[in-house]
Parts: C-alpha cells; structure tokens; sequence
C-alpha cells in the first residue's frame, strides 16, 4: 500500500472515527467517575455502591510519619518490640490512621503487627525471640464477625470449665481517660486530612461494573447490605437515611451462636494462659464490634438490631477483654460523626482515637 494510500482523506476519517468510538467511551466513562467520586471505602467497592453517596466528607486525624511496623515476623518479633500485635486488617489497613500510633505515643515502646491471617499463635510463642526476649504485652485483635473463626485457628481445643459459663455480675469501669497532656502532643505529630477528588484514582473499569450493577432491575450488591436508619448525621455522607454493612457482619450471627459462649470463652481462657505461661507477657484480646453492632440502636429495621453476643463475651472475660465495643457505642449515642467511615467496615480516626484510649485506660486500670 503506497505512502499517499495511508494519507488519503479516506483513510483520515477513518481513523478519526475509530479513535472516536474508543476514546468517547472512556471520556464519558472518566466522566461519570468523577461524579461518583474515587473509590476509597471497602464496602462501596464491593457492594458497587456511589462514593458521591456513602463516601465520608468530615476530617481525618493522620499520623503522617507513622512508625510502626505492620510486618513484623514471628521469629525476631520480641527482640524488637515490647508490644505485639497479633491482628487482622482493623490492626493493619490505614497505617496513618491505626489505634496502635496512640499508644506508641503514650507507652513509648516499640509496637509491632502480624497479621493474623498469616501467622498463628503457636509460631509466635515458639519463636526464640518470644521466649528469649517475651515482649510486655500480646493484644490479639479480632474483628467481631471473625472471631469463632480466628479462636479456633489459634486454640484447636480446650477444656470447659464452669468459670467459662458464669456471668460476671460487674466488671471494671472502663471509661476512656483522655490523658490531656497526650492531646496537646498529638497535636505536634497529626495532621487533619480532608477528602479530595483526584482525577488520576478515577478507575473507568469499576464505573463500567457500577453501571451494569445498577441498571434498572438489576440492583445487585454482593456481600453488602444498605440499612436504613432512624437518625441522621451519624455520618458525614451524603446520604442520612442509611448506611452500609458487609454480609458478614449478618452472618455471624450463625457463627457465634454455633461456637457458643462457653467454648468461646474456654478458648480465650487457654490462649490467655499460654500467653501469659512466662510470667511476664500480659493477654489482652480487642474485639472491635461490627459496624452492626455498632449503630445497632438506630436501624430501622428491628430484626437486626440487638443480635450480638460480644457484651455476653465480654461479661465473661472482664480481665481480658477492653470494652471498646461500650467506648464506641457510647460516643455513637453521644453524636460523634464518623466514628466507622461510612463507605467501610473499618473505623474512622474518631473511631481510632476511641478505641485506643479506651485501650489505654484498661492497660492503665490495676483492677484487670
């Protein structure tokens, strides 16, 4: 084919209009990305939900220079660090948001984070760190909706016994102790984040699949469920009327119940015992409730209100278990926005900043 052939006004159009009908699409696409907004949270990215609906507007609490470790390893973790974490991704997916920079802050030790879905129990108290070096204090951290399932890999059997069973009538009061002189520190190493829209994370694949998920008719939103509450402003979406939940936060309603408050409690029991076999390692477990939990008070629908088990948990292992679930509910009810962002299953920095202090207050209470 001859050099004028490939410059003839014919073969000019023709390419004109083939990169039209490849880059109008992706334009009109990147368009309604934007009025979408980007993606950030977990729950409008599963669920093909709308940023520009459920995506948070108020301010975040960073720690821009975080320094703590979220990789740490079984084998040299005590060697390093005084408090271990043992956690799953409410330990784990916003590095500069994390409850574990409050703490670092005030104990003034090194913290270090596993993942608990890679390494188990046994691999860390077999560790020649762990034994030659034991660090102050283990937190096992686990989500509500997960915990039968992260007691069962990290505790295959146990013994029940009738203080797996019995209720404790009181426990210690645990209300968080904003300690002021931290405050005004925080002060120096945080900085206020704002949500901005940048068009370089607009994603045209996932706009596509929103669209198809969204079609007339074709209201599908695997794995995530849109409740509709009774007060507004508890969050700082757009839309007040309801709010976002994973599935499972639903399902572990079965799991709970199928594992049973006495054999869940036996298995915290030996896992404390375990942990705590040195004589110098202290056990805490944090269990930060599901968003259901949560906002459990304001859902409109009454079938899923009041379904958890966790203050039954709790009741049962005062010694060991922090109440942040009661910490956050509390400000919850107290009008405090944002405590879970609105578009994830995980805490806001509001939410952060209460879990940690109520943490602090435990570790800080010598009645556990």
């Amino acid at each position: 084919m001859s050099f004028f052939t490939f410059n003839s006004e014919p073969h000019r159009r023709f390419v004109l209009w083939l990169l039209a009908l490849v880059v109008l699409p992706v334009a009109v696409l990147f368009v309604i990305g934007i009025y979408l907004q980007p993606l950030y949270g977990d729950l409008t990215r599963i669920g093909f939900y709308s940023e520009r609906e459920f995506g948070w507007s108020g301010t975040q609490v960073i720690f821009p220079n975080t320094k703590l470790e979220f990789n740490a390893l079984p084998n040299n973790n005590s060697q390093l660090y005084k408090i271990l974490v043992l956690g799953d991704s409410f330990s784990r997916v916003h590095p500069e948001l994390q409850w574990q920079n409050y703490l670092k802050e005030i104990s003034h030790e090194s913290i270090g984070t596993m993942d608990i879905n890679k390494i188990r129990l046994h691999q860390i108290l077999a560790s020649q760190g762990f034994r030659d070096n034991p660090p102050k204090v283990l937190i096992m951290e686990s989500v509500e909706r997960e915990l039968p399932h992260y007691l069962k890999e990290n505790m295959s059997t146990c013994q029940i016994t009738p203080s797996d069973t019995r209720k404790i009538d009181s426990s210690p009061d645990i209300t968080p102790i904003i300690d002021w002189n931290l405050e005004s520190h925080l002060a120096d190493i945080t900085q206020n984040k704002s949500r901005e829209i940048n068009p370089s994370e607009i994603n045209p694949g996932y706009v596509l699949k929103f669209l198809r998920h969204n079609l007339p008719g074709e209201l599908i939103h695997p794995n995530v469920y849109r409740m509709d509450i009774t007060r507004p402003a508890l969050f700082s979406s757009r839309d007040q009327s309801a709010f976002l939940v994973y599935q499972d936060d639903v399902n572990k309603i079965k799991l709970w119940r199928n594992m049973g408050l006495p054999e869940m409690s036996c298995r915290i029991e030996e896992i404390r015992r375990q942990v705590e076999a040195n004589g110098y390692t202290r056990f805490i477990l944090m269990v930060p409730p599901d968003k259901l939990t949560a906002y459990s008070d304001y859902l409109s629908d009454l079938k899923f209100q009041h379904t958890s088990l966790l203050t039954a948990l709790s009741e049962l292992r005062p010694k060991v278990m922090p109440r942040i679930d009661k910490a956050l509910i509390t400000a919850i009810h107290a009008g405090e926005q944002d405590v879970y962002f609105p578009d994830d299953t995980h805490w806001a920095s509001n939410g952060q900043r209460i879990a940690a202090d109520t943490l602090i207050s435990f570790l800080k209470n010598k009645n556990n």
